[in-house]
């Protein structure tokens, strides 16, 4: 279960509830709001192309690699701030939300504050705790044994997952200058920063989660920008989404940096779609072409990356999302 995933859909959930603060902003509605979304990813293989030292595209090289799912129930209370009548701050808001997210391997508690002093701006931190295990072939939680070069299990009470996190989003809506149906062009930009590790775990040692590998402790960042248009439509919103992902210091890999690239930075390009399926019901498809680290030997497994070079970097098809979203 990829970390991005959880994070591309947290942009579209401020995306929906600016613009929907926006729609209904004369209109009387309950503070609270309850909604579950269930994620479902599939990735195609596209096997590296070792040995090439530019940047260059690998192809697919078969129809199946790896598919994920999650299901997270929300819950937003908002709380209205009286920092004046001006229309730019009468709806100034605070948000706390509560989620719980459920996986095959995992489930983690979320808790998070949001403040909206702008209808264009919105600034969020909030923090996770998490517990994985093992099931069948897929790896919740696992740290990397050295000796074996293989990612061995480890208790799932004694070594919980935990995340905390700052985030600033901006978002522009050109229906808001000029009104229509038909005159919606949506810019949005975020920036999040984040830390986050295993407990138990030395500060530098490789591990599982979500059956994700490669992960290490450290700060990261992830910045997000969506180009969107939107129209009354079933199909109402479609646009492009860039996203940018690394650690600060590849110095978080400790020993593997030199030959890894720790600081190595993630570009991902997308195409997106948002569907109104009824007033209670969302579907977002996105397709995602990604970057990654190309090294000087083809490998067997995903740590084996840990013991060869890092030569270029490769764009590749990376998956195909699909997220509905049903508000109770």
């Amino acid at each position: 279960m990829k970390k991005s995933l959880g994070i591309v859909f947290l942009i579209f959930a401020v995306c929906s509830n600016l613009l929907s603060a926006q729609e209904s902003k004369n209109e009387e509605s309950s503070p609270l709001s309850v909604y579950v979304t269930t994620d479902v990813a599939y990735y195609p293989e596209s096997k590296s192309k070792a040995g090439r030292t530019d940047t260059h595209f690998a192809g697919l090289t078969g129809i199946y690699s790896e598919f994920e799912c999650r299901s997270t129930l929300f819950a937003d209370y908002t709380i209205k701030t009286p920092l004046g009548e001006h229309w730019l701050l009468n709806d100034a808001n605070v948000i706390l939300t509560g989620a719980f997210e459920f996986t095959p391997l995992s489930v983690r508690p979320q808790l998070a504050l949001g403040f909206q002093p702008l209808p264009f701006l919105v600034f969020n931190g909030g923090a996770s705790v998490g517990f994985g295990w093992n099931f069948l072939d897929f790896e919740g939680l696992c740290v990397l044994d050295e000796k074996s070069r293989k990612y061995e299990s480890i208790s799932t009470f004694d070594h919980p997952f935990y995340e905390v996190w700052a985030q600033g989003t901006f978002m522009f809506d050109t229906g808001a200058l000029i009104p229509g149906d038909w005159n919606h062009v949506i810019m949005l930009a975020s920036y999040k920063t984040f830390y986050y590790g295993i407990g138990g775990v030395g500060r530098h040692t490789p591990f599982a989660w979500q059956d994700e590998k490669n992960r290490v402790e450290g700060l990261q960042y992830e910045f997000n920008g969506i180009l969107a248009y939107q129209m009354p439509l079933l199909l109402y919103r479609a646009g492009l989404m860039y996203t940018a992902y690394g650690h600060f210091d590849g110095a978080d890999y400790g020993k593997f940096d030199d030959s890894y690239d720790g600081a190595f930075t993630q570009h991902s390009l997308g195409g997106l779609f948002q569907f109104n399926l009824t007033e209670k019901d969302e579907l977002t498809c996105i397709a995602q072409f990604s970057t990654r680290r190309c090294f000087d030997k083809e490998l067997d497994a995903k740590e084996d990356e840990f013991f060869v070079q890092k030569l270029g970097t490769e764009w590749y098809f990376r998956r195909l999302v699909f997220s509905w979203t049903h508000k109770f």
